[in-house]
């Protein structure tokens, strides 16, 4: 039988968005559960749909049938990821026969189905996180644009038997040779056929603004959609922040270590606060968008949204049109 989609996802679309994503987990592990979704957003809640793929341990067979299937429903956009590893497994393999980065799964797509979907693919405004490395091992001084992409992560330490004894602080940074590899491959993306980028979390929107013009340099000129992760708990923050080896501003870390020694509700608002102060300074950026990650935590993305006064129930917001390349109909 077919499962009922919650409907915590979908009180999303009383902002009617210019789409909802949907991701799809490492190796097609959430795969009917992401068609499903999609398949509903797109035809039973009426919200444009953007849908994740990735071809990290994916049969050939599979990516076909998940497109089949995208077409069938209607769904006219494709997210092109690469995408992680499976969980316990540390690195990512392509199945025999298989893609071997995202630029292969646009480059399907494309000449499977021609300008039916719209492709977006992944940007990281600070480097891929697999491109890190520790400011120490370079042995030399930083750049002036390393040092404005330096993370200082807090690393977990744990002892023999796995038990967590502590947390230290490593610097660390995606140096400009990596760097730039990064956009050669990102402008090979979109000479494969994607028509827009959606970039990793970041919580530095000058990070942002020396990608998007590094981005142009390469002769990248398609429209780039920055990703915004509302701040809605100390730990997750810790996490996902470590996770991705996201720059943090020291003063923003400070604040945010403040509020969470106070209270969850302290917490919550300073929180809100600081992601509205770096969505104002993308908008004065002129970004063609926001593109929220949820994570089915709507209500952080809401507060943000009442002091950017973009929620619809506000009556002086007309809204954005957001012409990022997706297709509808």
């Amino acid at each position: 039988g077919r499962c009922q989609p919650q409907s915590t996802p979908f009180s999303n679309e009383k902002q009617v968005p210019l789409f909802m994503d949907f991701t799809w987990g490492a190796g097609g592990s959430t795969a009917d559960t992401t068609t499903i979704l999609a398949d509903f957003c797109q035809n039973e809640v009426g919200v444009e749909t953007n849908m994740h793929l990735t071809c990290t341990n994916m049969p050939h067979e599979k990516i076909t049938s998940a497109l089949a299937h995208a077409k069938e429903a209607g769904i006219r956009n494709i997210v092109a990821l690469r995408g992680d590893p499976p969980v316990g497994q540390e690195n990512w393999t392509a199945t025999e026969g298989g893609f071997q980065c995202a630029r292969d799964l646009v480059k399907f797509i494309r000449a499977e189905y021609g300008d039916y979907f719209g492709i977006s693919v992944a940007g990281y405004p600070e480097g891929h996180p697999n491109a890190f490395v520790e400011v120490d091992s370079l042995g030399r001084q930083l750049s002036p644009s390393e040092q404005s992409r330096v993370a200082h992560v807090h690393v977990t330490q744990k002892n023999a038997k796995g038990e967590v004894t502590g947390t230290k602080i490593v610097s660390m940074v995606c140096p400009d040779d990596a760097f730039e590899k990064e956009l050669d491959y990102l402008k090979s993306k979109i000479d494969a056929g994607a028509d827009f980028i959606m970039t990793q979390l970041f919580y530095d929107a000058h990070v942002f603004k020396n990608f998007v013009e590094a981005a142009k340099a390469k002769g990248i000129n398609v429209p780039i959609l920055p990703g915004i992760m509302p701040i809605a708990n100390w730990h997750g923050f810790q996490r996902m922040t470590e996770f991705c080896r996201t720059r943090v501003p020291d003063q923003m870390r400070a604040t945010l270590e403040a509020a969470a020694a106070k209270s969850d509700d302290e917490f919550h608002r300073v929180g809100a606060e600081l992601g509205v102060q770096m969505c104002k300074e993308l908008k004065e950026m002129n970004v063609v968008g926001l593109h929220f990650f949820t994570l089915n935590l709507e209500k952080a993305t809401y507060a943000m949204m009442h002091h950017l006064n973009i929620l619809l129930e506000e009556p002086d917001d007309e809204g954005d049109d957001g012409n990022t390349g997706t297709k509808s109909g």
